[in-house]
């Protein structure tokens, strides 16, 4: 690994000098229990970024304070969106 590696996506570089030693795998996936899923992490954060764009579109939004900056509004709805996220991840286990 060089200086200017991090110029490099991880996915151009070569198997050896990606993830494997960390994870212990060569595809870089952990498996936690046998049920297991994949998630397309690009897609993920892809919906967060639409999901931002669309609230900030609205006229009154929830987490807009006077004196807040922008990255703070957005940390703040975030951390809605995830606790939104596990609450509705548990319900649906539990209806599993």
């Amino acid at each position: 690994m060089g200086l200017m590696s991090f110029l490099v996506s991880r996915k151009s570089a070569p198997l050896s000098q990606s993830n494997t030693a960390s994870t212990g795998t060569a595809n870089g996936v952990t498996s936690i229990g046998s049920h297991s899923i994949t998630m397309d992490m690009d897609t993920y954060l892809a919906s967060d970024e639409k999901e931002w764009l669309r609230y900030l579109a609205q006229p009154l939004r929830t987490y807009r304070k006077p004196g807040l900056s922008m990255r703070e509004e957005y940390d703040l709805w975030l951390a809605a969106r995830a606790r939104s996220r596990a609450i509705s991840g548990a319900a649906r286990a539990k209806a599993s």
